[in-house]
């Protein structure tokens, strides 16, 4: 289990990661074999269970990559038992007010300052057989609380968000934001807003994340100076090679 977050703050050129759909140890595992720096444990856009998230925290984390998983929703149900699976950070999806990232993110951090409850015993404290000081450190400081702001409003108060105690994190919903604003992700409109949000963690000393559908932007997204640059995802991937192998083949 790496320390994420320094890693990513230290990491030249942003790190490449993609999105986890299939509940498959060994997809997870070929990703890391691909080279990818993380993935994303989708339980907002796929049917995982609690049980297969844990597994492929831990399939991600063997095979060299850090786990993080977007939860299902911005209620916080889930926090703790994805952190105590080891989870390097959590990705929470929809967020569109400051009351909401505060609520969620507290719950990612120890008391006294946050709501997280202690488990040592857990996978993230080593079976109980870790150090406590160590645990605790980690849990606090190489945790990654990123949220998700998907709306015009959201994305245009990014700085208020950057601001709170517990945010660590800002990624850009491209996509959502398409659907309310009617916007492309490369219209001008959009692409300043972006380099606007970006600023924004810059100057606030926070990791910033966007998603790409394809390489291209996803150079794009790293040439800008993105911290985290998601690219397709494991179902996709493996879908479009299928097709295109068929397609050959059948010329």
């Amino acid at each position: 289990m790496q320390d994420f977050v320094e890693f990513a703050h230290g990491s030249a050129g942003g790190l490449l990661g993609t999105w986890v759909k299939l509940p498959s140890l060994e997809t997870v595992e070929l990703l890391g074999l691909a080279g990818f720096d993380f993935v994303v444990i989708d339980m907002e856009h796929a049917p995982h269970s609690l049980e297969t998230a844990y597994r492929l925290v831990h399939a991600a984390q063997a095979a060299g990559m850090a786990a993080l998983v977007r939860l299902p929703d911005c209620s916080g149900a889930s926090v703790q038992p994805l952190l105590d699976a080891g989870a390097d950070g959590l990705l929470v999806p929809r967020v569109t007010t400051l009351a909401q990232a505060s609520a969620i993110t507290r719950k990612m951090v120890f008391s006294p300052r946050g709501e997280r409850g202690l488990g040592t015993t857990s996978r993230a404290g080593r079976w109980g057989l870790g150090d406590m000081s160590a645990y605790l450190e980690r849990g606090d400081k190489q945790c990654l609380r990123m949220i998700q702001l998907e709306d015009w409003q959201s994305l245009d108060s990014s700085a208020d968000f950057a601001a709170l105690e517990h945010v660590n994190g800002i990624f850009i919903g491209h996509g959502d934001l398409m659907l309310s604003s009617g916007k492309r992700p490369d219209s001008a409109d959009v692409r300043e807003l972006t380099r606007r949000v970006l600023d924004t963690t810059r100057e606030a000393g926070i990791l910033s994340g966007a998603a790409a559908g394809n390489a291209a932007d996803a150079r794009l997204y790293r040439h800008m100076g993105f911290s985290l640059v998601m690219v397709s995802n494991d179902a996709t991937l493996f879908g479009a090679a299928a097709k295109d192998l068929v397609s050959e083949a059948r010329s």
